[in-house]
């Protein structure tokens, strides 16, 4: 859990524009708690992100980067690979990801993902970038 105040402490900004943030970013972003404090936000926390959150930073691939980050990373090892048979098994699995069953690939991997594309929705105006720390 951080609070408002560890991330306002370590952002510089003010802890009341901070609270206002997570409260616009809460439901769709974070779970927001406000504990019992009389109005004081100085110890409200964010329980969690949510998959909505790491989508729209990029830290949850969608099931279209994920395949296109394989066939990269495939052709990347086959250019690495000193035995032959190897390189060619790499090379073809980066080629059929990436043109012959890449959409094929992009529909099992959104199983796992969820839909290929972005969420179709953006961080509220005045939100609190993710530091990148899982808060």
């Amino acid at each position: 859990m951080v609070t408002v105040s560890d991330i306002a402490g370590r952002t510089g900004l003010d802890q009341a524009d901070v609270a206002r943030s997570l409260d616009a970013l809460d439901p769709v972003y974070v779970d927001f708690r406000k504990t019992e404090t009389g109005g004081d936000p100085t110890f409200w926390y964010v329980h969690k992100v949510t998959p909505e959150a790491r989508k729209a930073v990029g830290q949850w691939p969608t099931a279209e980067s994920l395949i296109d980050r394989l066939a990269r990373a495939f052709s990347a090892e086959a250019e690495r690979e000193e035995d032959i048979e190897q390189q060619y098994q790499l090379r073809q699995a980066a080629g059929l990801l990436a043109e012959t069953v890449h959409d094929v690939a992009v529909r099992v991997a959104g199983t796992i993902t969820g839909p290929s594309g972005s969420s179709g929705t953006a961080a509220p105006s005045g939100a609190v970038a993710d530091s990148g720390d899982g808060a």
